[in-house]
């Protein structure tokens, strides 16, 4: 019988986002004042001015609205695909891996792989602190040796959980889950 499981997670903005998000705003309008301004002061330039007025508008809302990231996951009979979605418009695949061939799983605690050697680090999860996140370490073909840090939740760990090598923690105790997962 296939195993398919979808799951959609919201990336949480911490102050590092809500700062850009802040200073874009400024940017943005600082440009439109700049260009209006040069408009009534060139009033032949002012048709190129206005529009690059509202190009920097339009430009500074993009910005924005690209700092909202979802993640999904999607597990079909133990391979998970890991797909980042920005603004709700694109969708680009982050990774593709095979719970098979994970070496090791289970609880993520950034302590434990502050020191750890990773060729390349994705962290596709809503917080990397939060106490629901769960790490994967695997060679992958174009990747190297990664260390994917997810949120899942209990649908998509016990389809998982089946495929993931014994020695690698896949018969772990996954313990209690926060709410709402």
């Amino acid at each position: 019988m296939d195993v398919f499981v979808e799951y959609l997670v919201k990336k949480k903005n911490g102050g590092k986002e809500l700062l850009l998000q802040i200073l874009t705003v400024i940017g943005a309008l600082l440009v439109f004042a700049l260009m209006m301004v040069l408009g009534g002061i060139f009033p032949v330039v002012s048709m190129v001015t206005t529009l690059l007025a509202f190009g920097a508008l339009y430009g500074g809302y993009l910005l924005i609205i690209s700092m909202n990231v979802e993640y999904e996951y999607i597990v079909t009979n133990g391979e998970m695909d890991v797909d980042k979605i920005i603004a709700r418009r694109r969708r680009k695949r982050l990774i593709t891996a095979n719970a098979r061939t994970f070496e090791k799983f289970g609880p993520f605690k950034a302590a434990e792989h502050a020191n750890e050697q990773y060729e390349n680090r994705i962290y596709a999860c809503t917080d990397p602190a939060d106490p629901g996140c769960f790490y994967a370490v695997f060679t992958h073909a174009k990747t190297g040796r990664t260390l994917l840090v997810f949120s899942p939740n209990d649908r998509v760990l016990d389809a998982m959980k089946s495929f993931i090598p014994r020695q690698a923690g896949g018969n772990a105790v996954y313990g209690t889950r926060p709410a709402g997962n």
